[in-house]
């Protein structure tokens, strides 16, 4: 049976805090930029002790397994706004799978109301920081953000599409970049519509009390955030089943396939061939079958459901050391007009950031009639250079329009420097097309002669 303590600032829960801080805490937030000095904690337990937060409130509720410390949420009531925030949601790895979370959430969403009621008002929602899954490795995390996110999502949170970024939490931080502000509406005027100025009073009173920061209106990644939201009227929901690429109304079966042997090569080969008749930007089968052995090199056979018995789509990329080159894509039926396009980029991001993840985006290159919209729709953006596809065989280099995407969520255009495109660009040409001298091949030189060491313009 689950129990749960919430803390005071008295000496015995202070000891019990200490324990959960040095043990469960640090382990499962290892990102010191990412977590709450022991020291700040227990003040704000004393400060609410002594009646500092008025209206609003602070609690640090910690769950037990029998005598088991099995998980624990801190989190915020902010009263002018009527919303509770979630800063940390932690489960111990011993117990997940087994309700704990979910038991968490109940039991604080309870204790977030009551202080709502407490005023006489109505919980407006609950939010919560999470990293973004297509913006984090799974390798810098201590959970999955694939797996947290579809948690989440169980929980009947989305994310909130706007360009949230922490504030430092102290001198000595940094801010923190790739998360989402997720929300889950709970009263009846956040249920159809999330005002974007609720969201950016949520966003203030969120700095000030939680995180110290007097005057929010000083904070550069506040006045970014609040300049974002005071151009709409309502933020837009992302479905985290759905930005992750696991939506259950649309599913998208993806299976790596690792080599001439395995089951589905004939198949993706065939949806390919099926695609991309001989020319001069198609590959012939004895290249598929060598790239497929090269570590850095993914060849995926895609599906509408895993009990289909053949592929219905295909996609190769190459991972690259800063980014990746997205080779082929197709979609046959049942697949093609299905919309799961933007499922294929997520799962796509996932797989690069697995790969690197440090990685600042992907390339597309488009040849002569191929439609653009859907790689505008998911985020990419065209580069304004002159750019060539290497000839696969003998004849001229094809003109091509190169497109780039960073990962996670688009809100301006991208800045891609000079310096860094020519360096993608040159392993472009030396690991996917074979140049010995990447750096003098004319498509490189070509490139390298109109751009300055600052911004790559975009058509």
């Amino acid at each position: 049976m689950i129990t749960f303590r919430e803390l005071t600032g008295a000496p015995d829960d202070l000891s019990v805090l200490a324990g959960f801080h040095g043990t469960l805490y640090v382990s499962l937030f290892p990102d010191p930029d990412e977590r709450e000095s022991l020291e700040n904690m227990a003040g704000y337990l004393r400060l609410k002790g002594h009646g500092w937060y008025g209206e609003n409130n602070y609690h640090i509720v910690l769950a037990f397994d029998g005598e088991l410390l099995a998980g624990a949420v801190i989190a915020d009531y902010l009263a002018e706004p009527a919303t509770g925030v979630i800063e940390y949601l932690l489960v111990s790895p011993d117990v997940r799978g087994r309700g704990v979370g979910r038991a968490l959430m109940d039991h604080i969403e309870a204790v977030l109301a009551a202080d709502a009621a407490g005023g006489g008002r109505e919980l407006a929602g609950v939010v919560a920081e999470m990293n973004d899954p297509r913006a984090v490795s799974a390798l810098a995390d201590n959970l999955d953000p694939v797996a947290r996110a579809l948690i989440w999502h169980r929980y009947g949170y989305a994310g909130l599409d706007f360009p949230y970024r922490q504030p430092a939490l102290s001198p000595g931080q940094a801010p923190v970049t790739g998360l989402i502000l997720i929300c889950k509406p709970l009263s009846a005027a956040w249920r159809d519509r999330v005002p974007a100025a609720a969201i950016t009073l949520v966003v203030r009173e969120y700095l000030r009390l939680a995180m110290r920061i007097d005057r929010p209106e000083d904070s550069p990644e506040y006045r970014r955030m609040a300049a974002h939201l005071s151009a709409r009227d309502d933020v837009g929901r992302l479905p985290l089943d759905r930005y992750t690429g696991r939506e259950a109304a649309r599913p998208l079966d993806v299976h790596a396939v690792t080599g001439p042997d395995d089951r589905d090569f004939a198949g993706t080969l065939a949806v390919y061939q099926g695609a991309f008749p001989p020319g001069p930007t198609a590959v012939g089968e004895d290249e598929f079958r060598h790239a497929v052995a090269e570590q850095d090199y993914h060849l995926w056979a895609l599906r509408a459901a895993p009990a289909d018995p053949e592929p219905s789509g295909m996609a190769s990329f190459h991972t690259l050391t800063a980014a990746a080159l997205l080779g082929y894509v197709t979609f046959a039926a049942p697949l093609r007009g299905s919309g799961r396009f933007p499922a294929l980029v997520a799962r796509l991001e996932q797989r690069l950031l697995a790969d690197r993840p440090e990685i600042r985006g992907w390339y597309a290159e488009l040849g002569p009639g191929t439609d653009c919209a859907p790689f505008l729709r998911v985020g990419c953006r065209e580069l304004a250079v002159d750019y060539r596809q290497p000839a696969l065989g003998p004849g001229e280099d094809v003109p091509c329009r190169l497109f780039f995407k960073p990962p996670g969520r688009i809100y301006g255009p991208p800045e891609l420097s000079g310096p860094d495109l020519l360096t993608d660009l040159a392993e472009v040409l030396a690991a996917v097309y074979g140049v010995a001298a990447p750096r003098e091949h004319p498509v490189h030189r070509r490139i390298a002669g109109t751009l300055t060491d600052g911004v790559v313009p975009l058509r």
